[in-house]
């Protein structure tokens, strides 16, 4: 896992594939219960925001930190505090922006 100049995050799975995630994607798919909306309510992103909200939302996709969870996932810090998603690894490459542009024999489309 590394860093591109541009701030996204590139990781290089052990089946060669490569994968490069924006933060906005990263925090669009937070596994956390409440950005998944299973606390028993809408999920976060579908929230209306109060004005102050609107201002601070830059923050959301501003990582601040990544911290490893065992050597099955990551944490990411976001610029607004949120810091319960668990990433693991088998469910960011299953989230792989890149992947829906890969034909069905295997090759880039």
């Amino acid at each position: 896992m590394g860093w591109t100049e541009t701030g996204q995050m590139r990781v290089s799975w052990s089946d060669g594939h490569t994968s490069v995630y924006t933060p906005p994607f990263l925090r669009s798919i937070c596994p956390c219960a409440e950005c998944q909306g299973t606390h028993g309510g809408p999920p976060k992103a579908f929230q209306i925001l109060t004005p102050t909200q609107v201002q601070g939302a830059d923050r959301q996709t501003q990582i601040m930190s990544v911290e490893p969870v065992g050597s099955y996932a990551i944490c990411f810090h976001w610029g607004d505090g949120h810091k319960d998603g668990i990433y693991t690894w088998s469910y960011l490459r299953q989230s792989c922006p890149m992947s829906a542009a890969v034909a069905p024999g295997g090759n880039p489309g």
